[in-house]
C-alpha cells in the first residue's frame, strides 16, 4: 500500500490518496537507464501515421534518448558528422531524417541545434512544458494535422447547425 498526500496551492486542502498494490512504488517508477519521456496516445498515433523512412522514425527515437534534461527538448549538434555518429547512423540518413521530421513538425530547429516539439514528447513538469509549447516558433508544422486514426466520421446527422436532436423537419 502507497498514501499519496496533494495538496492543493490556492485552498490549502489536502487529498489523500492510498494505493494498494502488489508492486511497490520504487518497482514501478523504475526505468532501466534512468530518465523518460512522456508521449500521448494521439502523439503516438501521429508518428504510426506519419510518412517517414525508417531511419527517420529511428533518428526521432535517438532524439527522444539524447535531447538535454536541462533544457527540455533541445538535442544538441556539435557538427552533423559527429551528431550521426552520436545517433549511430550515417550523415545521408541523419540529414534525410532530419528533414523529413521537420517537414512533418516533430522537430524544429533552434540555431544549429534542434527542438524535439514540446507537446508532442516531452521531459520536463507540466509549467516546463507549458512553457516550451509558447515557444513554438509561429508557423510550425503541427504532427497532429495529419489524418487522424482515432477518430470515425460518421455520415449524416443533423445540417442545420442546431444543437439538438434531428428532427426530421
Amino acid at each position: 500500500m502507497t498514501r499519496i498526500e496533494t495538496v492543493n496551492k490556492k485552498t490549502g486542502e489536502v487529498h489523500d490518496f492510498t494505493v494498494h498494490s502488489s508492486v511497490s512504488t520504487a518497482h514501478a517508477l523504475w526505468f532501466r537507464g534512468g530518465g523518460f519521456t512522456t508521449m500521448g496516445y494521439a502523439a503516438h498515433n501521429a508518428l504510426a501515421d506519419a510518412d517517414l523512412s525508417a531511419s527517420a522514425y529511428r533518428l526521432f527515437h535517438k532524439m527522444c534518448a539524447i535531447q538535454n534534461r536541462k533544457d527540455h527538448g533541445l538535442v544538441l549538434v556539435e557538427s552533423q558528422t559527429k551528431f550521426a555518429e552520436q545517433v549511430g547512423m550515417s550523415q545521408a540518413s541523419v540529414s534525410r531524417g532530419l528533414k523529413q521530421l521537420a517537414s512533418q513538425g516533430f522537430i524544429y530547429p533552434d540555431g544549429r541545434n534542434w527542438r524535439i516539439r514540446p507537446d508532442f514528447v516531452f521531459n520536463g513538469n507540466g509549467a516546463a512544458q507549458g512553457q516550451a509549447v509558447q515557444k513554438i516558433p509561429a508557423g510550425a508544422p503541427d504532427p497532429y494535422a495529419g489524418p487522424r486514426t482515432d477518430l470515425t466520421v460518421i455520415e449524416g446527422g443533423n445540417d442545420d447547425g442546431a444543437d439538438g436532436p434531428d428532427d426530421g423537419a
